[in-house]
């Protein structure tokens, strides 16, 4: 057995091992019975297994149990030969198979079959694919009779599995894919059917093998007629033939587009995953490479018959291939792969995860890769699975020491808050000089300690700078005289004495300042120190306002998540966990907010 077979192998044997381990026992790993048992419904359960590694068998049966109204049908004849007879076959309808409705339990038991390919003789055929690259077959065990009228399946039938089939399904998607389509049908009262197998006539067969052999030997004259000179096709002659350029095997390191991969060998059977896409929107820098790599490659259309059928081939090929997107440890992979063989594949455009700048994804519809090349121009893939995506580059990026910053609904929402209690803080201030009271100060302290929590419940660093300003409000000498008891408002004083003339003043008199003028210039001088502390608070005021909108700018490009991944190395000590961080910026915060709570109480105390 070949390095490749037993490869091959042995991603069947892990493969069908896990997925049984989570079905079976409450011992399996979380990751595995999240991927298998949270996708089955209540009313599926596993009913027994058979696993046999050495001779590469495993089938697991399934029950489907349906309760409701239905009406059940008449008995279908077993299918007969030419040799019995039909008054052998008729059956006595017993009590309950009249059609009437029934309000018992329909029970149908379902069988996949994920073992190996065998050949003529009986032994494994481990080069086929098998599963997980192709899905499993599907029986009907048990339950035909639970189906309405107008169905013809039967105990035994093959049974279509209607889902795009990739690698990363496993055994409960394909049952819960037949499993609903029979819920369906027995509630509705649709009739189901059996998977119909084509199977190819022998008169069928050689009239295909007499098509194909006339069509090359019509290939063959269509190469070679000329409309030259015999000369110059002598010369022709002479000529070598042009080689075909042989793409070489893609390497770890070096991943070019073009490159043919098996996906059965190493490393990219070790990749993170690999899900079906469809890109709607490529960069201009990822078109220019791939046209790149096509001129490179010295694919150039020829002319005559030969083109015209390699035309053929390739629309034939195109209807067949599905793309998808690979995460490896190092790359970030668009490729090709034909439907009826996901072993092999061929890249379409590459480029390393280390180039991620930032990116952006719309559970079970879409991703945006944003990359350092163009910032602002993403590469957009249609994507069921967009959420496992992105969740699997997050951890690759983890793993390189990338730490990103994740934004989602919630964040915003507490952002946009923030911003508006801030708003409500500017207003109260300004209100505040018209009708100093101190219920107006408490009740802008209150504003204050709910933007700080806004702010640090979306992860932004900004709530230490509305802490600090909360402090300084406390400390203006507005603030200070409020809540002493000792603010007064500017009033007119009668005391002081009318501007005179310069005319009145005799000449020669030197007039003296008085107490009064005195006193007055130092209330104004007072006066001129609180209004430029309190421009320089509204001024830091402003500037949180405007740094918070143009944050909150860019988290609304997206509506429902993004990561961006600043340029930052890793830290040096790991052993802090998440939880342990953000427990300790919520102490700080209320540390911050009980030293507030206790100057405001000594300035009350005080008055």
């Amino acid at each position: 057995m070949s390095e490749h077979n037993e490869r091959n192998a042995e991603i069947w044997s892990t493969r069908v091992q896990r997925e049984l381990l989570a079905l079976t026992t409450e011992n399996a790993p979380e990751q595995d019975k999240k991927d298998t048992q949270g996708v089955l419904p209540p009313f599926m359960t596993v009913k027994d297994h058979q696993l046999d590694i050495a001779a590469g068998t495993c089938v697991v049966s399934f029950l489907v149990e349906i309760v409701g109204k239905r009406k059940k049908r008449p008995p279908i004849s077993p299918r007969v030969t030419d040799e019995e007879t039909p008054a052998a076959q008729e059956t006595t309808p017993t009590e309950g198979d009249n059609g009437e409705a029934d309000d018992s339990k329909a029970v149908v038991t379902i069988k996949l079959d994920a073992s190996l390919v065998k050949k003529a003789d009986g032994t494994l055929d481990t080069a086929a694919p098998a599963y997980p690259f192709l899905p499993p077959r599907a029986l009907m065990a048990e339950g035909a009779s639970c189906f309405p009228e107008g169905s013809t399946i039967q105990d035994g039938d093959p049974v279509a599995i209607d889902c795009d089939w990739t690698p990363s399904l496993h055994l409960s998607d394909a049952v819960l894919n037949i499993g609903l389509k029979i819920k369906e049908s027995i509630l509705q009262q649709e009739p189901f059917h059996p998977l119909a197998e084509v199977e190819m006539d022998p008169i069928l067969e050689d009239v295909m093998s007499s098509a194909r052999a006339i069509g090359e030997k019509v290939g063959r004259s269509f190469r070679g007629f000329s409309f030259k000179a015999p000369d110059a096709t002598q010369k022709q002659k002479k000529k070598k033939p042009a080689k075909k350029k042989e793409t070489p095997a893609a390497a770890p390191g070096e991943v070019r587009i073009g490159d043919e991969i098996n996906l059965l060998e190493p490393p990219w059977v070790e990749s993170q995953g690999i899900y079906s896409c469809k890109a709607v929107r490529r960069p201009e820098f990822v078109e220019a490479a791939i046209q790149h790599a096509a001129l490179e490659s010295g694919e150039q259309a020829s002319s005559g018959a030969a083109s015209m059928f390699r035309n053929l081939t390739q629309s034939a090929k195109n209807v067949l291939q599905e793309s998808f997107i690979m995460i490896t440890e190092t790359h970030i992979i668009e490729m090709t792969s034909s439907k009826l063989n996901l072993s092999t594949g061929k890249i379409t455009f590459a480029i390393p995860i280390e180039l991620m700048a930032k990116l952006k994804f719309r559970r079970q519809e879409s991703i945006s890769l944003f990359f350092k090349t163009a910032p602002n121009d993403p590469l957009i893939y249609m994507c069921p699975d967009s959420a496992d995506a992105v969740h699997q580059i997050q951890s690759v990026l983890k793993r390189h020491g990338v730490k990103g910053k994740h934004t989602n609904a919630a964040a915003h929402r507490a952002i946009g808050e923030a911003l508006q209690l801030v708003q409500e803080i500017q207003t109260k201030e300004l209100a505040l000089r018209h009708d100093p009271t101190v219920e107006r100060v408490n009740e802008i302290m209150d504003l204050y300690r709910q933007a700080a929590e806004r702010f640090e419940a979306a992860g932004d660093v900004r709530h230490e700078e509305v802490v600090t300003h909360m402090r300084k409000f406390l400390a203006l000498p507005v603030t200070t005289s409020i809540l002493d008891g000792s603010y007064k408002k500017e009033e007119a004083n009668p005391d002081k004495p009318a501007r005179t003339s310069s005319s009145d003043i005799p000449e020669g008199e030197v007039l003296e300042a008085s107490s009064v003028l005195l006193n007055a210039s130092e209330e104004d001088e007072a006066g001129k120190e609180s209004k430029e502390d309190d421009k320089d608070f509204e001024a830091s005021m402003e500037s949180i306002m405007k740094e918070a909108k143009e944050d909150l700018s860019s988290f609304l490009d997206d509506d429902v998540g993004g990561t961006t991944m600043p340029p930052t190395p890793p830290k040096s000590s790991g052993s802090d966990s998440a939880d342990d961080i953000v427990d300790d910026a919520f102490a700080d915060l209320d540390a911050m907010l009980s030293e507030a709570d206790k100057e405001l109480a000594e300035l009350m105390g005080s008055s």
